[in-house]
C-alpha cells in the first residue's frame, strides 16, 4: 500500500512537525528576522537540545536531557509553519556573527570554541564570501591560470577563480567531471564521509537521499556544480598532461598534454595541479599472477562485464574499499574469502546504509536555513578540541599504559562493537582485534561487514598474497586457495605528482626534488616550482574531509593569486627558509602522533621514499580550526618575488573631497 500523496501544505505541515524545535526555532528566526525570539525561547530550550552524536565523538555515556516542554515545542512549530506558509522573502537571509555565536549556542548546546567560530561560520554556509584582501585591481588580460584536475578540488578551484576575475582553462584526463568519484566504481563505493558536510559550503546539497551517499549519487552533485556554474566550456576534456616547464625568463609555464591523441602545448601564469595524491592502484607483488586464468580485477579499476554470480572469489584486503566490496558481493558471490593482511579498527556506523527520511528531506529542500543549521550539527565534532585522539597524550600514557583520552575510548568503543557482533567466537574476535592505536591507519566506519563475516558464504584468513598459478592464489605461509576471481583492494600509489614531468628552476624535475620523500609548505607550495601549485600536497590530509580541505586552500591560492595582481608580480617562489621551517615543525609534531608512533601497522599514510625508507607526509598534526586561520592570508615575507621590468604596486587611489 502506497503512503498518500500529500499536498504542498500537508507535507509542509508533516516536515516542520517532525522538525526538532531548535532547528525549527533557528529557521523561524532568520526568516521573520525577529531576534528577540532567541531570548524568549532561551531558557525553555537550553540544556534540552537534540544531541547530534557523530561518529569519533561518541565513546561516553550519554545522559538522557529533559525534552522541551511540548507545549514551547507546538508553538515554535507553529510561528514557523506561518512564516513559511506565508511565501515571504527572508527578513535576516544573512546573520551576524554575534548572532551566530548566540544562535550556534543555543542550537549545539555548548559554545563553539573561539578558533572554530569563523571556520564553523564558513564551512556551515553562513557565507560565501571569504576573500581577505580587497582586490586593487582586476587580473589583466594576459594573465592565464591553468589547473589540471576536474574532480573535487577542479571544479572547487575553478568556481572561486572565475568569482574573482581569473582567466582559466581546466584540463582533465578523462571525458567528464569526477576524478577519484569518476573512476571508483567498484560494488558498494560510497563517500565515508556524512553527505551534509561532503560537499561545497557555498553550494550545499539539501537532497542527499542517504547518509552516506554512494559514488553516483556524489557524482551527480558534481555535475549538477560543474552546470550551474557555466564550467563546461572551461574544462578541456580528453585532456592528459604529461608534464610543464618553468620558463624563468618569461616567468610562465609550458604545459604538455595530449588531448585526444594529439599533443598539444599551452601557457600559463599560474598552474594549479588539482590531481590529488592517488592516481592509480596499487598492484601488489605476486609471484606467477600472470598465471592465473580467471579475471583479476583491482577495486579501483573495477571491470563491471566480469559476473560474479555464484563464483568462488577471493578478496585481497580490508580497509575502506576491501569492506565495502565484500559487502555488497557477498549475497551474489557462491563462496567469498577474504585476505587480510592486518585488522583495523571499525567503528559502528548504524547510518552507513540508512536513507535520510522524506520528510527530514522535503525540510532542508524547502524550509530555509534547515540546511545550513543540520550541517552545522554535522560539523559540530571536529569544531571541538580533540585532546588525545591523534597526539598521543604523554602524561595520560605514563599513568594508564594507553595512548590518549580519546583514543583510548575510541579503541575501546570498537572492542566492544566487535565483541557484540561475535560473543560466542573469541577466535575471530582475536583474529579482528589490532594491536596499534586507532588512526595508526585509516579506520573504518561499518558497512556491514562483522554481519558480511557470519555470512555462511564468507570466511576471512590472515595472511599475505604472495602468489598464483592457473586455478589458485597462494598465500605467503603456503596456504594456496583455489579460486575463480582474484580482487584486490589494495588502494592506491600515492604520487603526489611524481608521475609527471615538471621542471622548475633551473630544470629540476619534481621527482628529484622530491627525493627520498614528497614535501610541501603548508600542503600547497614547494620551493623552486615558482607559480605552481599543487593543490593536497604532502601535509594536508586526514584532519578534515575533503571537501573543507579543499575549500581552504583554494582560498588560500585566490588570495595569492590576488596578490600577484595587485602588487603587479610576475613570479613567487617560496622560501627554502619558510619550507623548512614549516616542515621541521610539522615533522616534530608529527612524531608524537599515532600516525608515526603506529606499531605494527602499515599503509598509505607512510611515503616509501626512493630507497625503501618510510615516512609519514600526506598527514598534518594540526587541528583543522588552526589550518584554517592559517591559510587566511600568505605570509609575504615567506616569499621570494619579481615584478615586471619598471613596474610597481597598484598606487594607492586618494579621496579628494568633492564640492557642489
Amino acid at each position: 500500500m502506497h503512503a498518500p500523496v500529500l499536498d504542498t501544505d500537508s507535507k509542509i505541515d508533516a516536515a516542520i512537525d517532525a522538525l526538532n524545535p531548535t532547528m525549527a526555532l533557528m529557521a523561524l528566526i532568520q526568516i521573520t528576522g525577529d531576534r528577540t525570539l532567541l531570548n524568549h525561547y532561551w531558557n525553555a530550550i537550553d540544556s534540552r537540545q537534540e544531541e547530534l552524536i557523530e561518529t569519533f565523538v561518541d565513546i561516553h555515556a550519554h545522559e538522557e536531557r529533559p525534552t522541551i516542554d511540548p507545549a514551547v515545542a507546538t508553538e515554535i512549530r507553529d510561528r514557523l509553519r506561518a512564516a513559511v506558509k506565508a511565501e515571504k522573502p527572508a527578513v535576516m537571509p544573512q546573520i551576524d556573527m554575534p548572532m551566530f555565536r548566540r544562535m550556534s549556542r543555543l542550537l549545539l548546546g555548548n559554545d563553539l570554541p573561539e578558533m572554530s567560530v569563523d571556520v564553523a561560520f564558513q564551512h556551515a554556509g553562513f557565507t560565501t564570501d571569504t576573500r581577505v584582501r580587497k582586490a586593487k585591481d582586476v587580473p589583466p588580460a594576459d594573465f592565464k591560470v591553468l589547473v589540471v584536475g576536474a574532480g573535487m578540488m577542479g571544479i572547487n578551484a575553478a568556481i572561486k577563480l572565475q568569482q574573482a576575475g581569473f582567466d582559466f582553462t581546466v584540463l582533465e584526463a578523462l571525458d567528464k567531471v569526477g576524478g577519484n568519484w569518476l573512476t571508483n566504481t567498484y560494488p558498494g563505493a560510497a563517500v565515508d564521509t556524512p553527505s551534509r558536510i561532503y560537499s561545497f559550503s557555498f553550494e550545499p546539497n539539501a537532497s542527499w537521499t542517504q547518509f552516506y551517499p554512494r559514488g553516483p549519487e556524489f557524482l551527480s552533485y558534481l555535475d549538477r556544480v560543474t552546470d550551474k556554474y557555466n564550467l563546461r566550456d572551461r574544462i578541456q576534456f580528453g585532456t592528459w598532461v604529461e608534464g610543464a616547464e618553468w620558463d624563468e625568463a618569461r616567468k610562465i609555464w609550458t604545459v604538455k598534454a595530449v588531448r585526444n591523441g594529439k599533443a598539444e602545448t599551452y601557457e600559463c601564469n599560474v598552474l594549479i595541479m588539482a590531481v590529488g595524491p592517488n592516481n592509480n592502484p596499487n598492484y601488489p607483488k605476486v609471484k606467477n599472477l600472470d598465471s592465473f586464468k580467471g579475471p583479476v580485477i583491482h577495486s579501483a579499476a573495477w571491470d563491471h562485464s566480469v559476473d560474479l554470480t555464484g563464483k568462488k572469489v577471493v578478496l585481497v584486503g580490508t580497509g575502506c574499499s576491501g569492506v565495502q566490496v565484500a559487502t555488497a558481493i557477498a549475497d551474489n558471490v557462491g563462496e567469498l574469502i577474504i585476505v587480510q593482511r592486518q585488522p583495523e579498527h571499525i567503528i559502528p556506523n548504524p547510518q552507513a546504509h540508512a536513507p535520510v527520511g522524506e520528510l527530514e528531506r522535503w525540510a532542508m529542500e524547502y524550509i530555509p536555513f534547515v540546511a545550513q543549521w543540520k550541517r552545522l550539527q554535522s560539523l559540530h565534532s571536529q569544531m571541538r578540541d580533540m585532546h588525545g585522539m591523534i597526539m598521543k597524550d604523554e602524561e595520560y600514557a605514563a599513568k594508564t599504559g594507553g595512548f590518549g583520552p580519546i583514543n583510548d575510548g575510541m579503541r575501546m568503543m570498537c572492542e566492544g562493537y566487535l565483541k557484540s557482533h561475535f560473543p560466542d567466537n573469541p577466535e575471530m574476535v582475536e583474529l579482528l582485534t589490532p594491536n596499534f592505536p586507532v588512526f595508526a591507519k585509516r579506520p573504518i566506519l561499518d558497512c556491514g561487514f562483522y554481519d558480511t563475516l557470519k555470512k555462511p558464504n564468507v570466511s576471512i584468513v590472515r595472511g599475505e598474497l604472495a602468489e598464483a598459478d592457473e586455478s589458485a592464489v597462494i598465500l605467503a605461509d603456503g596456504t594456496r586457495i583455489e579460486c575463480d576471481v582474484l580482487l584486490l583492494s589494495t588502494g592506491y600509489n600515492l604520487h603526489f605528482g611524481r608521475q609527471f614531468d615538471i621542471r622548475g628552476t633551473g630544470g629540476k624535475t619534481l621527482k628529484d626534488a622530491f627525493d627520498p620523500h614528497p614535501f610541501s609548505y603548508e600542503g600547497m607550495l614547494i620551493t623552486g616550482f615558482p607559480n605552481f601549485v599543487f593543490m593536497g600536497a604532502p601535509y594536508s590530509y586526514l584532519v578534515a574531509n575533503h571537501a573543507v580541505v579543499s575549500e581552504q586552500q583554494v582560498h588560500y591560492i585566490v588570495e595569492l593569486l590576488q596578490w600577484m595582481v595587485d602588487d603587479h608580480l610576475s613570479s613567487f617562489d617560496v622560501s627554502q627558509e619558510a619550507t623548512q621551517a614549516f616542515i621541521d615543525d610539522v615533522d616534530t609534531k608529527l612524531a608524537k602522533t599515532a600516525w608515526v608512533q603506529c606499531g605494527s601497522a602499515h599503509g598509505y599514510y607512510r611515503d616509501k621514499g626512493a630507497h625503501g625508507q618510510k615516512k609519514v607526509i600526506l598527514a598534518i598534526p594540526r587541528h583543522n580550526s588552526r589550518i584554517w586561520h592559517d591559510l587566511r592570508s600568505p605570509r609575504e615575507e615567506d616569499f621570494n618575488v619579481t615584478r615586471k621590468d619598471g613596474d610597481a604596486p597598484v598606487a594607492q587611489r586618494d579621496m579628494e573631497t568633492l564640492t557642489i
